[in-house]
């Protein structure tokens, strides 16, 4: 559900959408010999790590090649700008590692990590920038806190730009860091907002992120300063230069509560078109929540008894009009939406499970926000928690679909579970297969199942394991099996895919659940083939279009 890491702006798609469609990709008949993909250096980065007292960061790194080892070396930056490099790091193809982060710190004798933040840097020599999922996990020693976050490449040509988030503070004890992270080398003029929930806006002083640079602000702060009443309402990060190279992350969390979450920011790009968002071609923008959790927690969750979530969303208008918007729970309609200019509206979901547009015992839903709109216009966060803000689950908003999607790790012991889900985004039946690999990616198991549009296939990896149910090719999955990546494939659209997805992971220990997302893949380096051998005068051969997969290089 992640946006495309490399662009964030969902480009990636246009390369080919011009050009090919699904029969244009056929089998090609003769053995077609692409031209070598040279190896360029890459680089993504993570907002933000932590190695502050009661604080860990776990980074996952993913190799996306087939048949190639990747080795990636990551590089912490303090939040001056500073950048200390770590051990390499050598991945099989298909497998997921996790870095500790402290650990690697001492390993590599750098002091001058400890007790501090800042940024993250992935540096790798491949053919695309696409060939490695990675993402980091911030824990909290003794709390239920964890927090997920992706990593993303530079926008180059992005000048001019913002970010746009919620903020929510839903008691007086909660804490929140609003993250700013500079990912390149020129400064970043910087100017934060906040807007109450009617809209109303308080503009901060305008700030300078410098070079590689990370600050960390309190909204909390922020807020009472304005003197904003309500625990909820909008923010937004915008400059004038370099927007390509800002990113930001906003989280919440509550010591007292056991509570934490992502409030999932977004980019607005002022250039961007309809055309280029609207996947589906439906000529609207589409978004959605793929996972939202609904008032009765699904059982494999294992919540305690009784455990009852208020399933939320909240709605913001990023701009300085009146915005319309339309919602729909799984295939059935929901509100439409008129909101003001820069409100934020809070939609209480629990009140539609009636019978008629949910199921009354429902467990999930995916939500979907459509609007005539440009894209990021209308942004929308997903929670759901119950009372005491102890147990629940969040699923982030992405208007992203795609032929391949490539996942990092899902974990399955005693104390955790993985849930997966993939659903059909287009307007078209479409087979999707779903593959688990294991064994330092040299296993996989493999299943498929037709989606009609809307519809969703869902996966419990531990029920698998712990049922040993068949694949497809009559293989089970060890019964020690404990963790590994996987992947979704779109088989009837092989060019732009129709495809969304999603996935949480359940802690016993502290009984939260935690989303992760997926690598949104496209086609890159097209070119042509074609035969002038057998074409009778007067007559007609065929020609293809080949290009290759940016994540596994096929």
């Amino acid at each position: 559900m992640s946006e495309w890491h490399m662009g964030r702006h969902g480009l990636v798609y246009l390369l080919l959408s011009f050009c090919l469609t699904s029969s244009s990709l056929a089998q090609n008949p003769l053995t077609v010999q692409h031209p070598p993909n040279p190896s360029t250096d890459n680089e993504q980065f993570i907002v933000y790590w932590t190695s502050e007292t009661g604080w860990m960061s776990e980074l996952q790194l993913r190799n996306n090649l087939i048949g190639q080892d990747l080795t990636v070396t990551p590089s912490l930056r303090l939040a001056n700008g500073n950048e200390t490099a770590l051990a390499p790091v050598t991945i099989k193809p298909q497998e997921v590692k996790s870095v500790d982060l402290n650990a690697a710190i001492f390993a590599a004798a750098a002091p001058q990590l400890l007790g501090t933040y800042g940024s993250v840097v992935l540096r790798y020599h491949s053919f695309d920038a696409g060939n490695l999922y990675a993402a980091l996990m911030v824990h909290n020693i003794g709390h239920p806190f964890v927090f997920h976050i992706d990593a993303i490449g530079q926008t180059p040509f992005l000048e001019a730009g913002s970010r746009e988030g919620v903020w929510w503070l839903p008691k007086e004890t909660t804490t929140d860091y609003l993250v700013l992270t500079n990912q390149g080398n020129d400064s970043i003029p910087v100017e934060v907002s906040l807007y109450g929930a009617n809209g109303k806006e308080a503009k901060q002083r305008l700030l300078v992120l410098g070079p590689r640079q990370t600050n960390r602000y309190s909204i909390r702060k922020l807020v009472q300063v304005a003197g904003f009443g309500g625990s909820y309402g909008g923010i937004k990060v915008s400059t004038s230069a370099h927007a390509g190279s800002l990113d930001t992350l906003h989280v919440v969390f509550d010591e007292t509560a056991g509570f934490s979450a992502v409030l999932k920011m977004f980019d607005h790009n002022p250039g961007i078109t309809l055309e280029e968002r609207d996947f589906a071609r439906t000529s609207q923008w589409t978004t959605r929540a793929p996972m939202l959790a609904l008032s009765n927690p699904d059982p494999a969750l294992v919540f305690p008894a009784g455990t009852i979530f208020r399933p939320q969303l909240f709605i913001r208008n990023t701009t300085g009009k009146f915005a319309d918007a339309a919602l729909r729970f799984g295939k059935v309609a929901g509100p439409v939406l008129r909101l003001n200019p820069y409100e934020t509206r809070r939609i209480d979901v629990a009140a539609f499970e009636d019978g008629t547009t949910l199921p009354k015992q429902a467990n999930w839903t995916t939500v979907t926000l459509t609007t005539k709109g440009l894209p990021n216009e209308i942004m929308a966060v997903a929670s759901s928690y119950d009372g005491t803000l102890r147990y629940g689950a969040q699923t982030p908003f992405s208007d992203q679909l795609s032929f391949q999607w490539e996942g990092g790790m899902w974990e399955y012991d005693a104390q955790h579970d993985s849930i997966i889900t993939a659903g059909n985004g287009g307007t078209k039946t479409t087979q999707a297969a779903f593959t688990i690999f294991y064994n330092q990616g040299t296993e996989k198991y493999e299943l498929e199942q037709t989606l009609q549009p809307d519809e969703q296939m869902w996966i419990d990896v531990g029920k698998l394991i712990r049922e040993q149910t068949a694949d497809k090719n009559g293989k089970t999955l060890p019964a020690n099996l404990t963790s590994g990546s996987y992947e979704f494939r779109d088989l009837t659209d092989h060019a732009i895919g129709s495809l969304f997805e999603g996935k949480v992971i359940y802690d016993k220990t502290y009984g939260h659940v935690t989303y992760g997302c997926a690598l949104c893949c496209a086609l890159n380096n097209p070119f042509f083939s074609y035969t002038p051998f057998n074409v009778p005068l007067g007559s007609t051969a065929e020609n293809w279009v080949n290009a290759v997969r940016s994540c596994d290089g096929a």
